[in-house]
């Protein structure tokens, strides 16, 4: 009974109204932390929400022809569209003195900057505003 009485005694002091707001606060404060501080995937993601295939090629490397079709297939796949290579056209273009591979398949088309491999358009829209 004596064993009972503290335990009690204990649970009593520790459900205090102070303690139980101290207890909340600290949750909130530490959810708030994470939602500020988690990791963001929204980089590599149009305004439009669609994902944007990064290449392995750096800044000022130019990429080949068969570099851009394997990042056009991997890009019309993120579109629910499977294509082959050899189905894809593509073709050089310049605008604002800078050359792209604008590259189109059945239902989709993208645009692909030669001096880093990055990704510019996708389906007439601009990847970044």
């Amino acid at each position: 009974m004596k064993l009972n009485k503290n335990v009690s005694k204990k649970i009593k002091r520790f459900l205090d109204p102070y303690n139980v707001a101290i207890i909340i606060c600290i949750i909130i404060i530490a959810v708030s932390l994470y939602i500020i501080f988690k990791p963001n995937n929204s980089e590599n993601l149009t305004p439009s929400g669609i994902e944007v295939v990064q290449s392995n090629a750096k800044e000022g490397e130019e990429i080949s022809e068969q570099q851009a079709l394997e990042i056009a297939v991997k890009q019309f796949k993120i579109l629910n569209e499977e294509v082959k290579e050899e189905n894809l056209n593509i073709i050089k273009i310049q605008r604002n003195n800078e050359k792209y591979y604008y590259i189109t398949s059945a239902n989709n088309s993208l645009e692909i900057k030669i001096d880093s491999g990055k990704v510019t358009r996708i389906n007439a829209a601009p990847v970044e505003e």
